[in-house]
């Protein structure tokens, strides 16, 4: 979703012939395209500037609503109001005029999700993550009230996540007022949501900042315990007992919230005002220490594990090999960053090599994943090789540098939709994946999610020797990693990728003439016999050629038969994401996901 996106509601009646006319009224600067959402206040189109040839969100004030002299005049007051305010955390106004018998304002288009939706999409956030979002909004609460301007609407709907770096913006200021200025009307003391409204609003007294404080309180509990404070109660029982009644203390419901960030919460729910954070300043201070308090929760799931000398070396060199293989995936220009060399420490934290990498220009989520391939408690499996000397290997062993398989599909879908339908397919038989590690944020926010390929066993999923784990374990791909982007409102692409790393590092120990022959000939012969029947290790090594590539006429076959095996690879990882498109078609039809296959029997793979 997109910015000002907020739930239908009856007040902002905006039919096709009034965007008609709208469109007609703004086509000197703007060009209508499309509704983004709407809300008691008004309606959000898409549109785009034609001077400045930019996108940007209009919020337009129906036409039965502007025909009222006092709500058009407020309409276009509180807009002004809201474009005095200039912080990185506020949604800011570009422009506020009347186009015949419409009032309305034009901000910057931001392309994310409100909370809302975010929640929706794919659950609740960590902790962690709770502070970040409600701190910033403290912020830019705290810059409003400083300038006099009460926001009066704060809930899940009007904060917005920015998709592509994560920054929370506040958005709506459409019922703010100045604490200085008199009220246009007699009857706006009951303006904002009823389950996030502060009891001063309920009960139609003045209200200033901490009003707004009440009300990022109610968020912050309803993110942590997954229910609002008073949950289930019809509306003016609701308002009855925000008014009037104690909240339950957030531990009551989410007792593994840290004591600190439960009191920051329960305190910005006090009945009285002055027993609230004083400014919104007071609050993100509290958050900033319940941040450090936090701060030994590892960032990512796997932990922060201690690494030895040489895993350091190893992280740090396969996290730039990764991120040099990223680069070259979407052809954009890079630069592979040097890898430090090993410390003289005894071990290092994740942590702390991520930090490191990150001075070598090295992202921090290539640094997980490459954290992630080492199996804990067992010797390093992960390859040291620079990038340069893997891609030497790969042409000389495959006759090509392409060291990924990668698939990407686009659903037409809801992202929870999408989530949902990937992991229940690709734990599901003939896949049986599992899951490993996540990496990074959100896999819609730029993370990844690693699955693990079981072992092959012959003929256990039913489908004979050739199959989709017949072709991983060849290429010994033992993982496969999932990103996602979105392409749209409700349209998420999901790419799968499968390194090919172990099946060079493999062909280079196998590389030597007197290792690389016999293995061959005994292959060769022991495959052409019994390929159907054997393990199919045999025939991999004498089809891949990840051994014999000294042995001329076998020097081509091994790269003919490394293209074959890598496209049948390629065809089973499409296949995989079309099983997802088809259960998204079947959940769309029959109301609910399809029956799991058969998986494989407990402690395979």
């Amino acid at each position: 979703m997109s910015l000002g996106s907020a739930p239908t509601q009856p007040g902002a009646r905006f039919d096709g012939v009034e965007l008609a006319e709208l469109a007609t009224a703004l086509g000197r600067e703007y060009a209508v395209e499309r509704e983004l959402g709407r809300g008691g206040m008004g309606v959000v189109l898409l549109a785009r500037d034609l001077r400045l040839e930019r996108p940007v969100a209009i919020k337009v004030q129906p036409r039965e609503r502007a025909a009222d002299a006092a709500h058009r005049q407020r309409f276009l007051r509180e807009a002004r109001t809201a474009a005095r305010l200039s912080h990185p955390n506020i949604v800011p106004i570009l422009h506020a005029d009347e186009a015949g018998a419409f009032a309305y304002f034009t901000m910057p288009y931001v392309d994310g999700e409100t909370l809302a939706e975010r929640v929706q999409s794919r659950g609740r956030p960590s902790a962690r993550e709770v502070v970040r979002l409600l701190r910033e909004v403290a912020w830019a609460l705290a810059y409003a009230h400083a300038r006099g301007v009460v926001h009066r609407d704060v809930k899940p709907e009007n904060i917005l996540v920015e998709r592509t770096t994560g920054r929370v913006l506040v958005s709506d200021f459409g019922i703010a007022f100045e604490a200085h200025t008199s009220r246009l009307t007699g009857d706006d003391h009951m303006v904002g949501t009823a389950m996030f409204m502060s009891p001063e609003q309920i009960l139609g007294r003045e209200v200033d900042g901490r009003s707004d404080l009440y009300s990022l309180g109610v968020v912050g509990y309803w993110l942590l315990a997954g229910q609002h404070p008073f949950e289930g109660a019809a509306t003016p029982t609701m308002l009855v007992k925000h008014a009037t009644e104690p909240a339950p203390p957030l531990r009551t419901l989410a007792p593994e919230v840290s004591a600190g960030l439960a009191a920051a919460i329960d305190r910005c729910l006090a009945k009285e005002p002055d027993e609230r954070w004083s400014t919104g300043e007071a609050l993100a201070e509290a958050l900033v220490a319940v941040e450090g308090e936090l701060a030994g929760v590892p960032a990512h799931i796997g932990g922060d594990r201690l690494l030895d000398e040489r895993e350091v070396s190893a992280v740090l060199q396969r996290a730039a090999q990764l991120q040099a293989d990223a680069a070259r995936r979407v052809e954009e220009r890079s630069r592979t960053a040097p890898s430090p060399g090993p410390t003289s420490t005894s071990g290092l934290r994740v942590s702390e090599v991520r930090a490191a990498a990150a001075e070598a220009g090295i992202a921090p989520e290539f640094v997980a994943m490459a954290a992630a391939e080492l199996p804990a408690g067992s010797p390093l499996a992960i390859p040291v090789v620079s990038a340069a000397a893997e891609a030497r290997w790969s042409v000389r062993l495959f006759g090509t540098d392409v060291r990924q398989i990668v698939a990407s599909r686009v659903f037409r879908a809801p992202a929870k939709a999408v989530i949902d339908a990937l992991v229940h397919v690709w734990q599901a038989s003939p896949y049986n994946l599992r899951l490993l590690d996540a990496v990074g944020p959100h896999p819609l926010d730029g993370g990844a999610v690693i699955f693990r390929v079981p072992k092959f066993t012959h003929g256990v999923d039913g489908t004979g020797p050739v199959g989709f784990l017949y072709y991983m374990y060849v290429l010994s791909i033992r993982q496969l990693r999932l990103t996602m982007q979105h392409r749209g409102r409700d349209a998420i692409e999901c790419t799968a990728t499968a390194e090919l790393h172990e099946a060079i590092a493999f062909g280079r120990k196998l590389y030597y003439p007197w290792v690389g022959g016999l293995t061959a000939v005994t292959g060769a012969a022991v495959g052409a016999a019994m390929f159907p029947l054997v393990l199919p290790i045999f025939a991999a090594l004498a089809t891949l050629g990840v051994v014999a590539t000294t042995y001329g006429g076998l020097h081509k076959l091994n790269h003919v038969a490394y293209a074959y095996y890598r496209r049948m690879a390629q065809e089973n990882l499409e296949t995989l994401l079309a099983d997802v498109d088809a259960n998204l078609r079947t959940q769309a039809v029959f109301g609910s996901l399809p029956a799991p296959r058969s998986a494989l029997p407990r402690g395979e793979g």
